[in-house]
């Protein structure tokens, strides 16, 4: 994180520089069809990831080419933010 540069937006603004983001946008979302692990990345891959109270922002999600979601065993319907985050950033990988 030191060595990568981050820069703060509002909706507004990610919405007009994604528009020229050379590869794919994927966002998590709890109501996905698409397992995370059958997605097609386009390299270089974006994912957005929610907070773990609401997650994803519907506008946000209407952002994405794809919206995927971790499949979960039992009842348990959401994870840790930093676990699904290292979930993505492998099956992106």
């Amino acid at each position: 994180i030191f060595a990568t540069p981050i820069v703060r937006a509002g909706e507004a603004e990610f919405a007009d520089w994604r528009k020229a983001w050379p590869g794919s946008v994927v966002g998590t979302l709890l109501t996905a069809t698409t397992d995370h692990r059958g997605a097609d990345y386009v390299r270089p891959v974006l994912i957005l990831m929610g907070n773990e109270q609401q997650g994803l922002p519907p506008e946000m999600a209407a952002l994405t080419d794809v919206n995927v979601k971790i499949p979960m065993r039992g009842r348990a319907d959401s994870l840790n933010l930093s676990v699904a985050t290292g979930i993505m950033i492998y099956a992106a990988a």
